[in-house]
């Protein structure tokens, strides 16, 4: 494999739920990142119009975070407020029905109250319809650049932002900010967010709640912090 290897492998994952703590498992599925502990299930369902909880997962980890289903990258995801009419009738149209005769709205939207310390104060708490969780991996901006090394590198990769950003692993070497795009380098925003590096310059990345795993931002040096490149002979 190369390092234009990395990006194609990544590419598979775009559309990935964020989920603070989860290292790419599917809701109780428990086939993502090895080193993870904490376990990615779905959320206890609600439907109450205060709190509804349909198809969403949630990880423990640190604190309690549900998955907002990457609603602002979504066709139709959006806010909701309790009185809504269709969220309400939605929501009591489940009522009645055993777990298994549930299903998303719309096909695939679902609505869930957002929690996790990762909000912003305007988020946290409120609901939201997002994207239908069940069968869909859910990561983290490390566990997504560890999941992506690790399926397209010759090594496992357990590695924390710190150590990257100290560049501990012996794998990898500094690259100038300002150089050429180059598939597969590593981008770091201090010791809050990592990433990778395309060769047609874009990003990609598990970002925030909202949005998930995509390839929505072009590389801008001046938005990141290092950058490190794969040794060859991991390929």
């Amino acid at each position: 494999m190369s390092a234009q290897g990395i990006i194609d492998f990544a590419r598979q994952f775009i559309g990935s739920h964020y989920l603070w703590g989860s290292g790419g498992d599917t809701p109780d599925g428990r086939n993502g990142i090895w080193y993870l502990k904490e376990v990615t299930r779905l959320a206890p369902p609600s439907t109450d119009p205060k709190a509804p909880m349909v198809f969403a997962a949630q990880c423990d980890s640190s604190g309690h975070f549900v998955c907002s289903g990457r609603f602002r990258d979504i066709d139709g995801g959006r806010y909701a407020d309790p009185n809504d009419w269709d969220l309400q009738n939605y929501l009591a149209g489940l009522a009645p029905l055993p777990l298994d005769l549930w299903c998303p709205y719309f096909v695939y939207f679902s609505p869930r109250v957002m929690q996790g310390r990762n909000l912003s104060n305007s988020d946290s708490g409120r609901i939201v319809w997002g994207e239908d969780c069940r069968g869909i991996r859910h990561f983290d901006c490390i566990s997504f650049v560890n999941w992506v090394l690790t399926g397209a590198t010759k090594p496992n990769w357990p590695y924390n932002i710190t150590q990257y950003q100290n560049n501990t692993s012996g794998r990898t070497t500094p690259v100038d900010l300002d150089a050429p795009a180059v598939a597969g380098d590593i981008l770091l925003r201090h010791v809050d967010h990592i990433a990778l590096l395309t060769a047609e310059g874009t990003v990609i990345q598990a970002e925030e709640h909202a949005h998930g795993v995509h390839e929505n931002e072009r590389y801008a040096p001046s938005r990141w912090t290092g950058r490190l490149r794969v040794a060859q002979q991991l390929f």
